[in-house]
């Protein structure tokens, strides 16, 4: 890359230090500069390249920065062998991406981390601020009907991006909200001349992936542009098709074919339907259920017995369907001469699309005497009806939008400006499909006509509405059996009573910034470095369900297995001012033992929400070289925080099916899962958080190519806003009855505060209602209300190791290794109870929504480069953990939770590729192939099965691929 000029670089850093996010990356000649301070370094900095990156608002070199920035640039990206999710890129290369927070394409069966097939990034497990192109991205419309409040990694595909620039340190005096784990900063391929263009196509046991690219760019005097787009494809992975989440059985007795209530029974095998072997409907002569068991039917079993024979992993997936396309430009025009005026410009569009499918809807009915498909002469209660040709699917579009356009430049003298506007959109359409028709149900059971709608005793025809509305006219259909296995129902008989809701979402944000910068003076160490700025935003959240999903008001809760939320929209208006100093103290010219070169490093930034308050948080840090540039302190202290999404605070209640998973965790029973509220609180409150850090880097000068790192990080992190969680209602009402602090928010009959509640007033009380009947589950009615909750006490290493080696004749070999050591992640799932260790263990749900947290992870890469070719050999160590379930209160007290080892894993990868540069004169001027395997081993996670109920093993940080093998390859023009 040209080196920039100093002017340049001014203007590019005022960029960085203000805008949305007051982000800085490396300055580039790009339209796409990111709000930034560009003050003049300080003086020993002068004659080095000055670049911005992403943690500081003031210019300064990488080495010089006071914080410590990893990145992942394009060549680590490519020889990682990733796919292009850039989630999959990060939990891989850079292991600081732990816990249950990242969570993607694997998170196929989870509806706790409810992305809609996006992805989400967290550091260390904590709220992590996303940048693109140094500014904020609007979050996930998904966060308007409860989803995770998060901006989708996935809609940028790795193939557009130039680099990743990553700080695991509290930021918000440097960013605002959300930065507390640290920032991501993505940033796009700019200042490109000619055009690339590259495929990639993966194959694993029952998956593929595949995606395609081209990247354009021109210059044409004092305007620039570059262009990229991308497609991408990759299978869904299906439970079954795994050997470590197949069979899963015992999680569900109420399943087709099978009676419920308090004589569980179950048809016989040779039966699909009992009307194959039973007079039915007008005729039927059996009595009672025992009956139809003497008689062979049914044969009498128990709910366990029932569960335990069903495969649930037959109907779900591990990994989601996609297809993702994507389109990217930057655009710089000068406006003036040596760029002291510059309009800049960016755009990105993409729409992911994804599926996934969970088990189907089940229900169970009363079938009144006389029905069609009833062989009993009286009314049959506690049939189980479900299609298991039906599972639910969920199909999401989602689609964003966003446009930066700004000015900026030069005043001379060391100070420059820069102001942008930012319009960010992301919509979603989700269809939830195969969820039931409620008025339908019993009307299509019943039947009562002939073909032609005539009223007849027994009639084989049920009168049904039509277009899944009460207000649209009757039509007439095969009754439905719901005794029936799905080999004997008539496809006919379902048609209205099978359908799909329609939910669409939308988020917005506008913002504009702009900057000063400058310097404050000379010491005897050098310039003073300054930045000073504004910033103001307006977030918007919106969200509405078709008529038959809305919450309340007449006809609502119509779709069984559905999302019924009612119609929502808000919006607040976010404004900042900032400020940042970097000071020098010492100075290699001013020889002051053991002060070879100290920096200060102050800044500051104040908030003001109109929904949340105010919040103003500062950082102060150094940047300190004892003896000289072969080792580098740096340490800071900052406070971060996170605003509460408008969703938590304002957010209609939702209320849902809450999977099985929940009271299996606390009470270890099959059952069909229970009815949940989620609920809002325009009361809550920032959470907050302090950040300490301490970063040593050596290069020693007689060691060439050796370069070692080691940064240590304790956060301290207090009310971060979330529900309190089912399991920790659940548990807390079973041991204390009506003296737990949530006794308010469980009964049976409906939920707490509405006409026919009744509340579980006595310990044990609610786990022997569910020890009767399973079916009982559905009766149990949660309100699992938004709060300021407890608190996280993490503190963690990050340290990497390189060393290259100039092998002459033999080529370059270059060793590198990353890592993250996890001291201690202390979680308080409620201010009132007391702080649960989780470094070391796996968790899921209720005190433990850590996932896997191992005290170990790393990637260690082996690359050789000789001539042409070049080979890299990878490896990922994740050690081992203790599965010790939902963790916390529910595993403290559970006497069906033991503790179980999960081993650690391996693996390693292996890519070989050949770069063939062009002749002079000659249209081509190169191309790439490599050929690559992932996962040379096929190491499948380990087991994990009580902390992971859903798939058995923690399938976001264990790929659930396999052995991937791959080939990619490019041309450039």
């Amino acid at each position: 890359m040209k080196q920039p000029s100093k002017k340049t670089l001014l203007a590019s850093l005022i960029a960085s230090g203000l805008g949305v996010g007051l982000p800085a990356m490396a300055a580039d000649e790009s339209g796409a500069t990111p709000p930034a301070a560009a003050a003049q370094p300080a003086e020993g900095l002068e004659k080095q390249e000055r670049i911005v990156i992403t943690g500081s608002a003031v210019p300064t070199t990488r080495d010089a920065a006071a914080v410590s920035v990893a990145e992942v640039d394009q060549e680590k990206i490519q020889k990682s062998g990733a796919s292009s999710d850039m989630l999959d890129l990060l939990r891989k290369a850079v292991p600081t991406f732990q816990g249950r927070g990242n969570t993607g394409s694997t998170n196929a069966n989870n509806t706790n981390q409810n992305t809609a097939g996006g992805s989400q990034v967290q550091l260390k497990n904590m709220d992590t601020l996303v940048l693109v192109n140094g500014r904020r991205v609007a979050i996930s419309g998904i966060a308007a009907i409860g989803g995770k409040a998060f901006v989708n990694a996935s809609q940028i595909p790795t193939s557009a991006i130039e680099r990743i620039e990553i700080i695991s340190d509290g930021s918000s005096a440097i960013y605002g909200s959300d930065a507390i784990g640290g920032v991501v900063n993505i940033i796009l391929k700019s200042n490109y001349n000619g055009v690339e263009a590259g495929a990639r196509v993966g194959s694993a046991n029952n998956y593929t992936e595949h995606s395609a690219y081209f990247t354009a760019g021109t210059a044409v005097d004092k305007f620039s542009l570059t262009v990229s787009g991308n497609f991408s494809h990759t299978d869904p992975l299906y439970q079954r098709d795994r050997s470590f989440s197949s069979p899963i059985t015992g999680r569900v007795s109420v399943v087709p074919g099978t009676i419920g209530g308090g004589s569980p029974a179950i048809l016989a095998t040779a039966l699909n339907t009992p009307s194959a072997s039973n007079p039915t409907g007008a005729n039927a002569t059996a009595p009672n259920l025992a009956a139809l068991i003497a008689n062979g039917t049914y044969v009498a079993s128990t709910n366990p017995a029932i569960a335990s024979s069903y495969d649930i992993s037959q109907f779900q997936t591990l990994a989601l369907k996609q297809d993702q396309t994507a389109f990217a430009a930057n655009a710089k025009l000068d406006l003036l001469d040596n760029r002291r005026l510059v309009a800049f410009s960016d755009l990105q569009v993409a729409q992911n699309k994804s599926f996934t499918q969970f088990l189907p809807i089940t229900t169970t009915v009363n079938v009144p005497q006389g029905a069609p498909s009833n062989p009993l002469a009286s009314n049959f209660a506690s049939v189980n009806f479900a299609d298991w040709n039906a599972p639910k699917q969920y199909h999401n579009d989602q689609k964003s939008l966003r446009l930066t356009a700004g000015l900026r430049g030069d005043l001379g003298d060391g100070w420059s400006w820069e102001s942008a506007f930012v319009h960010s959109r992301n919509t979603l359409q989700q269809l939830q499909g195969n969820v039931l028709f409620k008025p339908n149900i019993a009307l299509a059971i019943a039947g009562g006509y002939d073909s032609s709608g005539n009223a007849v005793a027994g009639g084989n025809y049920s009168r049904v509405y039509s277009g899944f509305s009460t207000s649209k006219p009757f039509v007439f259909q095969p009754a439905l059996d719901p005794f029936a296995r799905a080999a004997a129902l008539a496809p006919a008989s379902l048609a209205n009573v099978y359908g799909t809701e329609v939910i669409d979402t939308a988020s917005q944000l506008d913002s504009f910034d702009a900057s000063l910068t400058g310097t404050l003076g000379r010491l005897p160490a050098g310039k003073v470095a300054f930045a000073v700025g504004l910033a103001s935003r307006r977030e918007k959240l919106e969200a509405h369900t078709d008529e038959n999903g809305h919450n309340t008001g007449p006809g609502a809760q119509q779709w069984l297995g559905g999302t019924s939320a009612d119609a929502f929209a808000k919006s607040r208006t976010v404004n900042a001012v900032f400020a940042e100093v970097r000071v020098p103290i010492t100075s290699a010219k001013m020889a002051v033992p053991a002060l070879n070169a100290l920096d200060l490093i102050t800044a500051v930034r104040a908030e003001n929400y109109s929904d949340a308050g105010k919040s103003t948080v500062p950082k102060i840090g150094f940047r300190w070289q004892p003896v000289g540039p072969s080792l580098t302190i740096r340490g800071s202290y900052s406070r971060s925080f996170t605003a509460p999404t408008m969703y938590a605070e304002y957010g209609p209640t939702g209320t849902r099916l809450v999977g099985s998973g929940v009271i299996q965790t606390v009470f270890g029973l099959a059952n069909p899962g229970l009815q949940g509220e989620d609920g809002n609180n325009p009361n809550l409150q920032p959470s907050k958080a302090k950040t300490q850090s301490l970063n040593f880097v050596y290069r020693p000068a007689d060691i060439d190519g050796l370069s070692l790192s080691l940064e240590y990080s304790a956060v301290d992190q207090k009310g971060f806003p979330g529900g309190v969680g089912f399991t920790n209602i659940l548990q807390s009402v079973d041991q204390a009855g009506s003296a737990s602090p949530f006794a308010g928010n469980l009964a049976k009959g409906n939920f707490p505060g509405l006409p026919g509640a009744t509340p579980f007033a006595n310990p044990g009380d609610l786990s022997a209602y569910l020890k009767a009947d399973p079916n009982n589950s559905l009766n149990v009615y949660a309100i699992d209300r938004f709060m300021n909750l407890g608190g996280v006490k993490v503190k963690a290493f990050n340290a990497s190791a390189e060393y290259e080696m100039d092998l002459n004749e033999s080529g370059v070999l270059t060793i590198g290794s990353v890592g993250t050591i996890f001291k201690s992640y202390q979680f308080q799932a409620l201010p009132y109870q007391k702080y649960y260790e989780y470094a070391g263990y796996a968790t899921n749900g209720g005190t433990g929504v850590q996932g896997t947290l191992p005290k170990y992870r790393f990637y260690t890469t082996l690359d050789w480069q000789i001539g042409n070719w070049s080979a890299t050999l990878g490896n990922t160590y994740v050690s081992a953990v203790t599965d010790i379930g939902a963790g916390g209160i529910v595993y403290e007290t559970s006497t069906t939770l033991k503790p179980k080892h999960v081993s650690a894993y391996t693996t390693w990868d292996l890519r070989l590729g050949y770069k063939h540069e062009g002749h002079g004169g000659s249209m081509l001027k190169g191309w790439n192939l490599a050929l690559g395997v992932n996962n040379i081993g096929n190491r499948m996670p380990p087991a994990s099965p009580q902390a992971f109920t859903d798939n058995l093993a923690d399938v976001a940080t264990f790929s659930p691929i396999g052995r991937l093998l791959y080939v990619t390859g490019k041309a450039s023009f």
